[in-house]
């Protein structure tokens, strides 16, 4: 009744053709769904702080942290904000007294940890923040650099509008 002897829909269409053009169809709207959902957004940005952690580095380390320059992925070269300040200290490790059988803190001779807070207009894919294709999440390593020095440290703090970002939602 709709498909002939030949295969065909309604005498005009071969059903085989029909199947392969709906195929075609759908991935191409899976294909735009995917990148408009994962790569495209719809492009809001959030000015962001966030803080790495540095430790156990030599003094000398933290000569080449400079406010104001710009900092890249290390490995995809994506730009992943400016310096805004750092904050060097000794650092301190958890010892073990054996004589009192206590545990306490103890400053590690010619070691320090820094604190560089580095500012970003991230993008917004609710509930991420990302720089590019680079998420930026508490406890991630990062391996960064700058013009005048690498850094490789932990995401210790991440400061935002939370209003803000619950608007985007």
């Amino acid at each position: 009744m709709f498909i002939d002897e030949k295969g065909k829909l309604f005498g005009k269409v071969n059903l085989l053709d029909l199947i392969v053009v709906l195929i075609i169809i759908a991935a191409i709207a899976f294909g735009g769904w995917y990148f408009l959902h994962y790569r495209g957004g719809d492009g809001e940005k959030l000015t962001i702080r966030y803080t790495i952690e540095s430790v156990q580095k030599d003094p000398e380390y933290f000569d080449h942290i400079i406010p104001g320059e710009q900092v890249v992925d290390g490995k995809t070269k994506q730009p992943v904000g400016k310096i805004v300040s750092f904050e060097k200290k000794p650092t301190r490790i958890l010892a073990q007294n054996n004589e009192e059988m206590t545990l306490a803190y103890d400053e590690l001779e010619g070691k320090f940890d820094g604190y560089i807070e580095i500012e970003l207009d991230a993008e917004v894919d609710y509930p991420d923040l990302k720089s590019g294709d680079e998420e930026i999440k508490l406890g991630k390593l990062v391996a960064y650099r700058s013009e005048s020095a690498a850094i490789h440290g932990y995401i210790i703090g991440i400061d935002y509008d939370a209003e803000k970002l619950k608007e985007m939602k």
